[in-house]
């Protein structure tokens, strides 16, 4: 039998078996699904104490020692690690000293808030990582027969067809995210798919763009990701494609974080898989309901273990439990990232879930529209309208005052229209972008 074959065939193998041993844990008491959190967190401590020369050196200068991790509770010992700090490092400072480095798989973050970071891991971490996507996409009803359209970064399209699509499973499609949406309909018309996956704004620009006509692609399933979704453009999308619509919530870092079930109220946790907090400016865990920064601890990933790892973006836990019957922990949503926060000219911080359609009255008119925040004084709003705008300076004026409400009558209000909005290298699309800081700025 061909290696390659054989590659594939345990690749086959691993997945099945993580998903088996995953979708269990759906189901567990809370006590103990703590009992496996703990149990596998202090494993990661100590092997990140004892080979990532990193680690070592950060417990080392805090002074605490594996032995002083027993539980969850113990997090709050151990200093944060921020992305700056990790993408500071030498490889051979980050990376386990003890593992095969033959079998190392390397993936980038975006970069979107300016520091794109190298993540690694291996192939049987991969795989992991694949099953913790197909949990949560069979529970929403995904099928192995399904034909899957994904729009995406095209440099994360693998080569060639393995064997799970020659043996007429896993048939997949891959579109890049910077074809025009033309060109991105009329391979979905060819290819017709069952399930259709992509980055939030991809979805939406199809969506307005085609509106209803998408419904002849006869789509069972939206699932969308990589960007906030906001509650406007999830209407567009859902009225477009008519197929039931899930919201995954992910990172180069962890995989997946928290996936949308069929509820379609909150986000689930893959607390069996990652670790996470949510803690205030000050490091401090906030109450359920209140907004926090989203902080990771990898639970798996023994190749580049990140403990208390500052994501970047702000979200809402909830203490309640699922209709679904699913008891993994629960968020409300994802705020965004924690430079997406925009300032008012009081010093308040202001959320971007207020914007879409806000300012606007709504956006019949408007293909899409983003807001940059220059100086604490100053919002520049980007506009790529339908077509030409009606009564253009009342449309705008009308949202000046909205703004100026909310942000204070010497917000520097400016109105640009754009033929569109610049995506980033790898494809998303920043719907709120903040150039200021935000130290000592007050919640709204």
């Amino acid at each position: 039998m061909p290696f390659h074959v054989i590659q594939h065939l345990h690749h086959l193998f691993r997945v099945a078996y993580y998903l088996h041993q995953l979708r269990g844990n759906l189901w567990l008491k809370p006590s103990i699904l703590r009992k496996m959190q703990n149990k596998r967190l202090r494993a990661i401590v100590k092997h990140a104490y004892s080979n990532v020369p990193f680690y070592h050196k950060k417990f080392e200068e805090a002074g605490i020692k594996p032995d002083d991790i027993k539980s969850v509770e113990d997090l709050n010992k151990i200093p944060l690690t921020t992305k700056l700090e990790i993408q500071s490092k030498n490889f051979q400072d980050v990376v386990a000293a003890n593992v095969d480095l033959k079998n190392l798989v390397k993936s980038t973050t975006s970069g979107s808030t300016g520091i794109p970071l190298t993540v690694f891991s291996d192939r049987w971490i991969e795989d992991f990582y694949e099953a913790v996507w197909m949990r949560a996409m069979f529970e929403d009803g995904l099928r192995l027969q399904d034909k899957m359209a994904i729009i995406a970064d095209p440099r994360s399209f693998p080569e060639g067809k393995g064997i799970f699509q020659r043996l007429g499973f896993k048939k997949r499609e891959y579109i890049s995210i910077f074809d025009s949406a033309e060109h991105q309909m009329a391979l979905l018309r060819e290819f017709k798919p069952d399930v259709i996956k992509g980055y939030a704004s991809s979805l939406f620009i199809l969506a307005a763009e085609f509106g209803e006509a998408l419904r002849e692609l006869e789509t069972r399933l939206v699932f969308s990701g990589a960007e906030l979704l906001d509650a406007a453009s999830r209407k567009v999308i859902c009225s477009a494609f008519g197929g039931e619509l899930f919201d995954f919530y992910a990172c180069n870092e962890f995989g997946l974080l928290a996936w949308e079930c069929k509820a379609h109220d909150l986000y689930h946790l893959n607390a069996d898989v990652t670790l996470v907090e949510f803690l205030d400016d000050e490091g401090e865990a906030i109450s359920p309901g209140e907004k926090g920064k989203v902080v990771c601890t990898s639970l798996f990933n023994y190749v580049m273990p990140l403990i208390r790892y500052e994501l970047g973006d702000v979200a809402v836990p909830v203490d309640d439990e699922c209709s679904c019957g699913i008891t993994l922990p629960l968020i409300k949503c994802i705020e965004g990232r924690t430079d997406d926060f925009l300032v008012a000219t009081n010093g308040r911080v202001i959320s971007p879930t207020v914007f879409f359609p806000y300012p606007f009255d709504n956006l019949d008119e408007i293909k899409q529209f983003r807001v940059v925040q220059e100086r604490k004084d100053k919002l520049r709003i980007e506009v790529v309208p339908k077509g030409e705008l009606l009564n253009r300076d009342r449309f705008f004026e009308r949202a000046e005052k909205r703004i100026k409400r909310l942000f204070g009558e010497d917000m520097n209000v400016e109105f640009k229209i754009l033929k569109a909005i610049p995506r980033n290298k790898t494809g998303k699309l920043r719907k709120v972008i903040s150039l200021i800081s935000k130290n000592n700025g007050r919640s709204i």
